[in-house]
């Protein structure tokens, strides 16, 4: 098969691009990916307390503003829930329509997780509790009264049967909650200070965020060999999402009023026949182009076109694809003359090539 384009890395080196886009974004502490609608969720708590939503590379737009301090959010289902206060509330997630507004009497729920199914997992960091809530009928109680450390982000762990959450403080523990009897443990004491997101890819793999140093920190499975992963471009990294579409953590830096996505996922050799032909067309483009591929078989596709400064970025294609040839059309209006990117990624292969815009 003839190569069109370079293929970005090899084997299993990894690499990371950032995109951060700061319109209507106040003080953004909690970022949640809407698979169903493509888009990324952020709750602001700054000067403009809302709900945003964003595709990268577009401005964010209202979702709403009916919130009076969000922190964490979660979707579960076909509702947004957020931590508001000392109260959860849910919307939907067509119409940003207030569902649920449930009183937990709690001091500052921050992070919140959930079982996939009907429950909510919810930390109150001031009151150093995590709560148990039922969204089927609204009861909830005091899983956790007194967890001894400031808690913060949340992930619920099925496989071990237990909720994580991670810490305040300096050497900020990550403790686990067993489901079996409630009882708290702690997981790794790390080296970071004020940890306040967590997320894990697909692998397995844990990503936390530290305002001491400002980075995302990848553990494995087991809570070991720690390193990190995005270390540049952060402002105090709140309450992460790590989006295993695309491996892609999307980070709101509550200090600057900007989210930031990385992409951290790692590339291997390319298997003859999986994308037979990749090639952009006409390029260099002072308008418009179209990037055509071919897939062998039904395959999840993530398509972006980014700057040499990693400041600009367009999301083309995050979806399923079926097998076939496929043209994707890719209008330039907006973007500054120079030279640009396009990344094709599919599962675990990354492909990436040169694009010259020119001028009008």
């Amino acid at each position: 098969m003839q190569k069109i384009f370079t293929l970005f890395l090899l084997l299993t080196a990894s690499f990371s691009y950032t995109i951060s886009f700061s319109q209507s974004y106040s003080a953004p502490e909690s970022v949640e990916y809407d698979a169903a609608n493509n888009r990324y969720l952020v709750a602001c708590n700054g000067s403009t307390n809302s709900i945003q939503q964003v595709v990268p590379g577009n401005a964010p737009t209202l979702f709403t503003s009916s919130v009076s301090g969000p922190y964490g959010i979660e979707i579960l289902g076909s509702k947004l829930w957020v931590c508001d206060g000392g109260r959860i509330k849910s919307y939907n997630l067509s119409n940003a329509a207030l569902v649920d507004n449930i009183n937990l009497n709690a001091t500052f729920l921050n992070g919140i997780t959930s079982d996939g199914d009907h429950f909510l997992f919810v930390s109150d960091y001031s009151a150093k509790k995590i709560y148990r809530v039922n969204t089927n009928t609204g009861a909830f109680y005091t899983m956790v009264a007194n967890t001894v450390t400031s808690p913060n982000g949340m992930w619920y762990d099925g496989a071990n049967n237990r909720v994580l959450f991670v810490n305040w403080g300096s050497n900020a523990p990550v403790k686990a909650i067993s489901l079996a009897d409630s009882s708290v443990t702690t997981v790794v004491t790390t080296s970071q200070t004020n940890c306040d997101g967590i997320g894990r890819d697909a692998a397995g793999n844990y990503y936390i965020s530290s305002w001491n140093p400002q980075a995302v920190y990848k553990y494995n499975s087991s809570f070991g060999s720690p390193a990190a992963v995005v270390s540049s471009g952060l402002s105090n990294p709140a309450d992460i999402c790590y989006n295993t579409s695309n491996d892609t953590i999307a980070v709101p830096n509550s200090n600057n009023n900007t989210v930031t996505f990385h992409y951290v996922g790692t590339s291997v050799s390319i298997e003859e026949g999986d994308i037979r032909e990749i090639k952009i067309f006409p390029n260099p483009t002072n308008e418009s182009s179209v990037i055509q591929y071919s897939l062998s078989s039904p395959s999840k596709v993530h398509l972006m076109v980014y700057g040499l400064n990693n400041s600009v970025s367009k999301i083309l294609v995050n979806e399923n694809q079926a097998a076939g040839d496929h043209l994707v059309p890719f209008n330039t209006s907006g973007l500054a003359v120079g030279q640009y990117y396009y990344l094709l990624h599919k599962e675990n292969k990354v492909y990436r090539g040169n694009l010259i815009i020119t001028g009008r």
